[in-house]
């Protein structure tokens, strides 16, 4: 069977639920990968089976909802929930050549 490719917007969808679900949505075979498409960051799904249905990538951007507030309690006691919030990373300085 043939392996189609296509893109998925990344906006609202955690990477690690992408990753973990996509085999229940796409099929056994399918694999995703971080993907910028466009200058948008999203996934590449390469699968042999059905593309992600409208209701399917509403499903992941629930889950991924779910599993980032989980993520920001996990990382604090307090009552606020704040999801996404600013994490530091080293800064590589680019150098023209």
């Amino acid at each position: 069977m043939a392996q189609n490719s296509y893109f998925v917007p990344g906006f609202g969808i955690s990477r690690t639920v992408i990753q973990n679900e996509i085999r229940y949505h796409c099929g056994p075979d399918a694999i995703v990968r971080p993907y910028t498409h466009q200058g948008r960051d999203g996934f590449l799904v390469t699968t042999a089976g059905p593309a992600l249905t409208k209701a399917q990538i509403q499903d992941l951007k629930d889950a991924s909802r779910e599993y980032e507030e989980k993520q920001a309690q996990r990382g604090d006691d307090t009552t606020e929930l704040f999801v996404n919030k600013p994490v530091p990373v080293g800064q590589k300085i680019r150098r023209s050549g």
